[in-house]
């Protein structure tokens, strides 16, 4: 444009210049636009190519696991119970009498030579292991005798003297109820009727001592010999000789009766109460390996020990032959029961509440699923434990629990058998 040449206006008033440069700007603006949408576009197309071309997501594969079924098993119980073994019965023998022993039982050795008894012989009922001398006590039975016999010939002689005063008193009783003599001569008649039969039992009681004394020293005599009291005893000790002189209760022997054996311990009170006398155990011994024995629970206390606070409990052994005082046996006790028993690998705690769960198998349409199921037990049996089944217990005889694997499960996973 030329200096001092004026531009014409446009149509609307706008100078042409200023016109120019709005339609730029709409243009660049429109290019703007179109790019974004392009780009929008693009990037759609790249999200949507993007998710046809991701793997599909689909459901977790079931867990694996190992099933039990729940059923009744036999289960043999065996508790163990160590004592000593004492004899059945124990006798310490001694004389009644004191004297000089004049002679022992004698018994054939393995030599057949005869010896004196001692320890390990074995004797019978009523044979005499050792004498006294018997002289001076048959010296005194028979004092003893002649006093007897003195005081029964005393008491014959007062019993016919009060008999015939007893007959002169009723004669005269009878003079007198006839006024035909006098009440003194009544009075004296009672008088000697009387005196005669005090005398009669002054002499009784004379001869009833005579008798017991001649009784003991018969008895003394008998007393001068000790003899086995058991059926079969065995000498545990001897502590006399011939020629030894004893006292009146001084111990000579002590004999065991070894026929029968008891074992001695103690029980809790969770097992008192299921023994009964009479009940059969076995009853082994380290002493004697390879050989068991049968016994009966001999004897239940009543009440417990003041310091071990178990019951003491004796079992015997009848027609046994090996054990012997002093030997510790072990005594079992055997019981057999049914239980319906699960693995403790089975058993998941409950750390809410103070119980336990395990998880059954079910299907749910169609499908293996692991259920949660709280359980009580009766018995832990080793490495198992017995399931409590009562009328409210959720399991059931039958139910396919899991025993491995339950540390991955949760109520409702699906799982899968293994076969």
């Amino acid at each position: 444009m030329n200096p001092g040449t004026r531009a014409l206006p446009a149509g609307d008033g706008t100078p042409l210049g200023k016109r120019g440069k709005w339609s730029q700007r709409l243009l660049a603006a429109s290019v703007l636009l179109g790019i974004g949408a392009l780009a929008l576009g693009f990037r759609s197309i790249l999200y949507h190519r993007a998710l046809s071309l991701a793997p599909k997501t689909s459901e977790a594969p079931p867990l694996t696991v190992r099933v039990q079924p729940l059923v009744s098993e036999t289960v043999s119980s065996v508790l163990t119970y160590s004592g000593p073994v004492k004899e059945l019965e124990k006798a310490e023998l001694s004389f009644r009498v004191g004297g000089t022993i004049t002679g022992l039982h004698r018994v054939a050795g393995p030599d057949g030579k005869e010896h004196a008894i001692h320890e390990g012989d074995l004797v019978n009922q009523e044979t005499i292991l050792a004498s006294l001398d018997t002289a001076d006590f048959v010296r005194d039975r028979d004092v003893a005798a002649e006093k007897l016999a003195t005081a029964g010939a005393y008491l014959a002689q007062q019993e016919s003297e009060a008999s015939l005063a007893l007959l002169e008193f009723r004669r005269v009783e009878q003079l007198w109820k006839s006024n035909a003599t006098s009440i003194s001569s009544l009075d004296t008649a009672k008088t000697k009727q009387v005196s005669t039969a005090l005398a009669v039992a002054g002499a009784r009681r004379d001869r009833e001592s005579a008798r017991i004394a001649l009784a003991q020293a018969e008895a003394d005599i008998s007393y001068c010999t000790i003899k086995s009291p058991f059926r079969q005893g065995t000498v545990a000790a001897r502590f006399v000789d011939v020629g030894q002189r004893v006292t009146a209760n001084q111990k000579s022997f002590l004999l065991l009766d070894l026929s029968s054996v008891v074992i001695g311990f103690g029980v809790p009170d969770t097992l008192v109460g299921s023994l009964n006398l009479g009940q059969k155990v076995d009853v082994f011994c380290d002493a004697l390996p390879g050989r068991r024995f049968q016994a009966v629970v001999h004897k239940i206390a009543s009440t417990a020990d003041q310091q071990t606070r178990t019951y003491p409990i004796e079992v015997r052994v009848d027609n046994q032959t090996g054990l012997k005082p002093g030997m510790i046996a072990t005594v079992e006790f055997r019981k057999e029961v049914k239980a319906y028993l699960l693995p403790l690998t089975a058993v998941v705690p409950d750390s809410r509440e103070a119980n336990y769960r395990v998880f059954r198998v079910v299907e749910r349409e169609g499908k293996s699923v692991a259920e949660i199921v709280p359980v009580w037990f009766d018995n832990v049996l080793d490495n198992r434990v017995a399931v409590s089944l009562d009328a409210t217990a959720l399991l059931k005889p039958g139910d396919r629990v899991v025993s491995t694997g339950t540390h991955r499960l949760h109520d409702g996973q699906p799982v899968q058998v293994e076969p």
